[in-house]
């Protein structure tokens, strides 16, 4: 913080305020710290006059309670509400919940599953690269789809009025195929896993990524980061065919692109506009039908 000074009565010096009631402000915080001023104005000039040997310790004083009183956020970094950045969110979950009806639960002579679950030896083996994008589709019944509809919706749709539409379910989706693609790749053993919850913890990481920089201190940052494993603790950890890992590593990924995201928005000067955003959001759902196609086809 810069204080302007300008030598004034008695030997006393200005601090200049911006108005007047910063200026009362300052006057508050000196007279909590007992130091001696007194407070005037002329005209556009709001000033607090302080002895000379005061002065570097009443701006001490005002810089202390100015940083501890901060904003967060600069006003041309809040999250953003407009007409584009309203995501088509129950559509989106619209579509989970009729696939579902198509797919069923998880049976093993399915089709659906056999064809489009995380399947580490079909993966690696077998160069099934589309399975980490059709298992986030699937779900092993009712209460998995449930429980990402209902918390993973939330998410998901405050993060795309944020990023918007396009973006935010591009970036998620990465989020999810990262995750369930480092799983494999790191973990022991055959396994077998379905879900969106993946991407939903991906969605958790972007935000605490986005937070880590919108905080600017690591006090602030490291609050958003526990908040988000604290969810990934309880929300993340059990059921039947849930992985542990992949939700993890969706998390961790989703971190990364939220952090890379909030300095390519700084660099930028906004996040993407109508004809990008649309773009992106066609571009999963092509992924997503490609994905599939593939998979059906297969053998």
């Amino acid at each position: 913080m810069i204080f302007d000074e300008q030598r004034g009565r008695g030997g006393a010096e200005a601090i200049l305020a911006r108005d007047a009631e910063e200026m009362y402000l300052w006057s508050l915080v000196l007279s909590a710290v007992a130091i001696p001023h007194s407070v005037g104005s002329s005209q556009d000039d709001y000033a607090l006059w302080v002895a000379k040997d005061k002065v570097h310790v009443a701006q001490y004083q005002i810089f202390l309670y100015e940083e501890e009183n901060r904003p967060l956020v600069d006003s041309q970094e809040r999250y953003q509400d407009k007409a584009l950045f309203r995501p088509p969110t129950l559509l989106i979950m619209g579509l989970f919940v009729l696939f579902f009806y198509k797919t069923g639960p998880w049976q093993d002579h399915s089709l659906w599953f056999s064809q489009g679950a995380v399947n580490r030896q079909a993966i690696l083996a077998g160069h099934q690269w589309w399975r980490l994008v059709t298992a986030l589709t699937l779900h092993a019944d009712v209460v998995h789809l449930a429980g990402n509809m209902i918390i993973g919706g939330g998410i998901i749709h405050l993060l795309c009025k944020v990023l918007g539409a396009g973006l935010g379910l591009a970036l998620i989706f990465l989020a999810g195929i990262s995750g369930n693609l480092l799983n494999v790749l790191l973990h022991q053993g055959q396994h077998l896993s379905v879900g969106f919850s993946t991407a939903v913890f991906g969605a958790v990481g972007i935000s605490c990524g986005l937070e880590i920089i919108r905080r600017r201190r690591w006090k602030g940052a490291l609050l958003g980061l526990g908040a988000g494993l604290g969810l990934l603790a309880m929300l993340g950890t059990g059921g039947e065919r849930v992985d542990l890992g992949a939700h993890f590593w969706g998390f961790a990924v989703g971190v990364a692109l939220g952090v890379v995201t909030s300095f390519g928005r700084q660099s930028a000067g906004g996040y993407p506009g109508f004809c990008l955003q649309f773009t992106l959001f066609f571009s999963v759902l092509t992924l997503v039908w490609q994905a599939w196609s593939r998979a059906l086809g297969f053998g």
